[in-house]
């Protein structure tokens, strides 16, 4: 009767080779550095980001992501930028809501949006 022998890293029972690290150790910092979890929190305050405000106000902004808890928000023209100022606690509120605690915003900063003519010259 043949023995099974677990593999452990190297070929054949081998202790792995000095300089090798654990697969799930290197996978945790490949994921790390591509910043999944940051952008799956900026993708779904975008999502929220469509539900709080409407169609409206939705035609005229655009969601450029997330970074350390803030949601940048591009407006088109200073009376909707005005506007949506006034607003912006509430639909910081109704947003958080609808977010994981961890995945939560401490703040939304409109900017002016470019104009298509800036985006081209880009």
């Amino acid at each position: 009767m043949r023995r099974s022998t677990r593999r452990t890293g190297g070929r054949h029972g081998e202790a792995p080779a000095e300089g090798f690290q654990p697969v799930g150790t290197v996978l945790d910092d490949v994921l790390q550095a591509l910043k999944l979890e940051t952008r799956f929190a900026a993708a779904q305050a975008t999502d929220r980001w469509a539900t709080a405000v409407g169609p409206k106000v939705l035609a005229r902004t655009r969601c450029v992501g997330v970074r350390d808890g803030e949601l940048l928000v591009e407006v088109q023209g200073a009376v909707w930028m005005g506007h949506l100022a006034v607003l912006r606690q509430g639909i910081l509120e109704q947003m958080n809501r609808t977010l994981e605690a961890d995945q939560r915003l401490r703040a939304i900063r409109f900017v002016p949006m470019r104009s298509k003519k800036e985006e081209i010259k880009r």
